[in-house]
């Protein structure tokens, strides 16, 4: 679908959703205009603007013009119904502009952001309601309507429309959040909680005499546990059902004896308690999480240790004996070239890996590393050695290829080893899954003056959404037997040397690695 298709399709989505939202709100009015006590579809149309773009404005504008024309009939003429329009659509557009500089598509998830969201919508909805009322008191449409009231309701109907709605379609907008949400709400300990809320809603409009705000607290207690049990997710579902349990209740409010500003700050204090408690609950259990890999971590550099340490001692004895080897054949005098050779390879690999052992060790303990300069071309070299004894035989076609005159490397070679034998190695097993065979390719390139990338590519399906989320963090395995270990380990040694290891998103394997040059 072309953009303009999907714009036109946007819009014919959103225009009667905002209409229909707006007629179910317009109660209790000052005067025949939109100055009621609860106003939740300025929060669809900022949620389309922070999602989509400020280019959705021109749509916003139209969508509340008809929607002032539909639902109130424009009572103060087409001209005024167009400047109230503009008004109000340059006010939204601003917020969603703010919050999405700030917040990008909607990260509520601390109290930072939180706290910032909450301030941008409450001040920038007080400019927009002082902008509207005063268009409508500068043109003599309010009657003998105070400034200072009809504004305070504009004002409140806007900040807790727009902080009660607003995270809940930003939520349902994202596929995660909304898989989260309705994994939420399919639980029998969620239902039990809307049953409460909803009885405790009755109680506080039809099952007890009296104004309805002074037993508001009521709703205080559900809320708490559903917040606490849920976390923000919880929040932002039980602030709706809350919103609509209001507005339910005060459409039924035969009398009129709602003390309606009093009812809404109410739920704006509900609404905020909520959702900041709910930042609080999940903080903390990401605190916990990352706490328990803390010790998993701590005890895997801890086993690691005592590995090193045995491996260490075998390799030394293979070595010793090694040499001894060497020294019976001189004695001997056989001139067994071949078992000489034999031998001194042995001696060599030992050497090497007891020399991997112990880097691996100091790096872990105290972020030690040996530096060297190293040309960007062995390490291409190296790759494909080690992808050509990773392979071994199978029908995988390995390619290789640097760009000319890359820069000199400043690395530690036996660690980047380790990083391209755990990328090769993945790279492997990811094509070794496709039926006819596949290809993997290295290539290194220079990004700017003070880096070199290495990219692993293959033809393999790659890391599926969920893994590729959490992929270098520890213990997180796309492989049944993978420990999750390497490519946590790969990115640590990266990152010590001052560079990075990212999996750009794509529909294959392909990782890149970028490591610092000598000059830099």
């Amino acid at each position: 679908m072309t953009p303009t298709g999907r714009y036109l399709r946007d819009a014919a989505l959103f225009a009667p959703c905002y209409i229909l939202l707006d007629w179910a709100s317009y109660i209790y009015p000052v005067g025949p205009f939109n100055i009621t006590p609860w106003d939740p579809q300025p929060a669809l149309a900022i949620a389309w603007m922070i999602l989509h773009g400020l280019a959705n404005a021109p749509a916003v504008l139209l969508t509340i013009f008809l929607a002032d024309i539909v639902v109130r009939g424009a009572p103060g003429g087409y001209t005024i119904a167009l400047l109230t329009s503009s008004v109000l659509a340059a006010g939204y557009a601003a917020i969603a502009w703010g919050l999405r500089w700030m917040l990008g598509r909607g990260d509520f998830s601390s109290i930072r952001r939180l706290t910032m969201f909450a301030a941008v919508v409450i001040g920038a909805s007080g400019l927009v309601g002082a902008a509207f009322v005063g268009t409508l008191h500068g043109a003599g449409l309010l009657d003998d309507a105070p400034f200072g009231d009809s504004w305070l309701r504009f004002w409140i109907g806007d900040a807790v429309g727009i902080l009660v709605t607003l995270p809940l379609v930003l939520a349902a907008a994202d596929a995660q959040r909304r898989a989260a949400l309705v994994a939420l709400a399919r639980k029998p300990e969620a239902l039990l909680q809307a049953l409460v809320l909803v009885g405790v809603l009755w109680l506080i409009f039809n099952g007890l005499r009296g104004d309805p705000a002074h037993r508001f607290y009521l709703l205080f207690l559900p809320l708490i546990w559903i917040t606490v049990r849920s976390g923000l997710n919880g929040a932002i579902l039980a602030s709706a059902i809350v919103q609509v349990g209001v507005l339910l209740g005060m459409h039924a409010e035969k009398q009129g004896s709602l003390t309606i500003v009093e009812l809404q700050l109410l739920v704006a204090a509900l609404n905020l308690t909520g959702l900041f408690l709910g930042v609080m609950v999940d903080e903390r259990a990401r605190a916990e999480e990352r706490l328990r890999q803390t010790l998993r971590l701590a005890a895997a550099g801890e086993m690691a240790g005592a590995i090193a340490h045995e491996v260490n001692q075998p390799l030394t004895a293979l070595a010793n004996y090694g040499r001894a080897a060497q020294m019976l054949l001189e004695r001997a005098g056989s001139g067994g070239d071949e078992l000489h050779q034999a031998i001194a390879k042995m001696l060599a690999e030992a050497g090497r890996a007891a020399d991997v052992v112990r880097r691996l060790r100091d790096f872990f303990r105290a972020g030690t590393t040996r530096l060297e300069p190293v040309e960007a071309d062995e390490l291409v070299a190296l790759a494909r050695r080690l992808g050509e004894a990773a392979i071994a035989g199978r029908p995988i076609e390995l390619q290789t290829r640097s760009a000319h005159e890359l820069p000199v490397l400043f690395v530690d070679r036996l660690q980047i080893e380790l990083i391209l034998r755990n990328l090769l190695a993945n790279a492997v097993d990811s094509v070794a899954t496709q039926a006819r065979g596949g290809h993997i390719t290295v290539a290194a390139e220079a990004r700017g003056d003070a880096q070199v990338c290495i990219a692993v590519i293959d033809s393999g399906p790659g890391p599926t959404p969920s893994v590729r989320e959490r992929l270098f963090e520890p213990f997180v395995s796309g492989k049944p037997t993978g420990m999750g270990l390497g490519l946590a380990v790969s990115r640590a040694i990266a990152e010590g040397h001052g560079g990075s290891l990212e999996a750009p998103p794509s529909g294959r394997g392909e990782f890149h690695l970028v490591l610092p040059c000598a000059r830099s």
